[in-house]
């Protein structure tokens, strides 16, 4: 068993940087922090269908799509056992943000379990970005199934590298449950079993009793949901979330171009700062065949793009874009780029091709929130993708103070938006 030593000097230092980092989060809670935009009225909403679960468990689940929530009822009915005991709405909060604190640890522990003990210096810095993420900071403060369905799906990211280490069959039954559980929470992360059933075919064999059985499991876990959605016809995940929108009005698969243009200009935001600093190497970024892929891939998008900004939404270029100059443009301009640099990343890797559809097909709504792949991507870059990473970049003052400049002007602009009401 690997043992982790620090010693004080480290382990003084990492404590005082978490306990600046955590105290922030205390502050946002105490302020009410909303950098999202839309949590607060979330959660409102969240909260009056919690108390109809403490009351009426059994009408209330039945019913649970005529309530204005597309949000999975797992952790609204978990909430509602606190509302039955008449916890008090802050101490409730206050319980929920502490157990997201154990995003944070499940991210070290994966960095760890990749790329080993001795650049654990480097993990702390990556971890701490965290807390700079307008999604975990806002939706730790004001619960939201999206947080808890990361932090469970994070845990079968572990598993899943605990298995491409030591190849034993007990990880995989417990990414399996773990991920199966993660969308419980938030019913986007189902997709990705395709990807780790992937790559257990790709070790075991398609035919294999080992696959077998996790498709039989993966079936089982799957039947509480499917019988819930298709047979009661509980049907709460085609629920509009944009402005403009009615509740009878279809949300999913609308213009699929649409998703894939944005999906690509977010997935970027999170990778160009780890390419400008060279922590991320992408190889094949100017030869023909990437650039021929990407200009008609972009020629194609553009073309059929059609995303209305009065819905809302829409990534954070997409937002620059529109406010500065009320057009597309420099979205345009800046997704061209976008594409080819994940184009060059992904596409000498069929799992990393597989595991980028698998994030454009998560989202079908056709309203698309920088929020739904806040923190995720950056955890993914950084866990499941086969990506070139030099971690010892981080060794690098510069390249650290880049890094949290970065990702706190996106915190910065997130407030920013919410002021001047983009």
């Amino acid at each position: 068993m690997q043992k982790y030593y620090l010693n004080n000097n480290y382990f003084k230092k990492e404590i005082v940087f978490f306990l600046f980092l955590y105290t922030s989060l205390i502050i946002g809670f105490i302020l009410g922090e909303n950098s999202t935009g839309g949590a607060i009225i979330d959660y409102t909403n969240q909260k009056s269908i919690s108390k109809e679960f403490a009351s009426d468990f059994i009408g209330t689940i039945l019913n649970y799509d005529n309530f204005s929530s597309r949000h999975s009822p797992i952790l609204i009915i978990l909430l509602s056992f606190f509302e039955k005991i008449n916890f008090s709405d802050q101490f409730i909060r206050l319980i929920h943000l502490h157990v997201c604190l154990i995003l944070p640890i499940i991210f070290y522990r994966i960095l760890v379990l990749k790329f080993g003990i001795k650049y654990r210096n480097y993990f702390i810095i990556l971890v701490g970005l965290l807390f700079l993420s307008p999604t975990f900071r806002t939706l730790s403060i004001w619960p939201d199934s999206r947080l808890l369905g990361l932090i469970v799906f994070s845990i079968s990211i572990l598993y899943y590298l605990k298995f491409v280490k030591y190849k034993k069959f007990y990880y995989l039954l417990l990414n399996t449950l773990t991920c199966a559980l993660s969308a419980y929470f938030s019913p986007n992360f189902a997709l990705f079993s395709i990807f780790y059933l992937a790559n257990y075919i790709l070790y075991y064999g398609l035919l294999s009793k080992q696959i077998i059985i996790t498709f039989i499991i993966n079936l089982i876990l799957a039947l509480p949901a499917l019988y819930y959605i298709f047979i009661l016809d509980v049907n709460f995940i085609n629920k509009s979330a944009a402005i403009g929108l009615t509740a009878e009005d279809n949300i999913l698969f609308v213009n699929f171009f649409n998703n894939i243009l944005l999906t690509f200009s977010i997935f970027s935001f999170y990778l160009i700062p780890f390419v400008i600093i060279k922590s991320i190497k992408i190889e094949n970024l100017l030869n023909c065949k990437t650039i021929i892929i990407s200009s008609i891939l972009f020629l194609i998008l553009i073309y059929n793009f059609n995303y209305d900004y009065s819905f809302s939404g829409g990534g954070i270029f997409f937002k620059i874009s529109y406010f500065s100059f009320q057009n597309n443009f420099l979205f345009f301009f800046i997704s061209f780029f976008s594409i080819l640099f994940v184009i060059a990343l992904i596409q000498k890797k069929n799992l990393n091709i597989l595991l980028f559809l698998l994030i454009i097909f998560n989202n079908p709504q056709y309203t698309i929130y920088h929020k739904y792949f806040d923190p995720f991507t950056f955890i993914a870059l950084f866990s499941i993708f086969i990506v070139n990473i030099n971690i010892q970049k981080f060794k690098n003052l510069k390249n650290i103070l880049f890094i949290y400049f970065y990702f706190l002007s996106f915190l910065i602009l997130s407030f920013a938006k919410l002021v001047w009401n983009i």
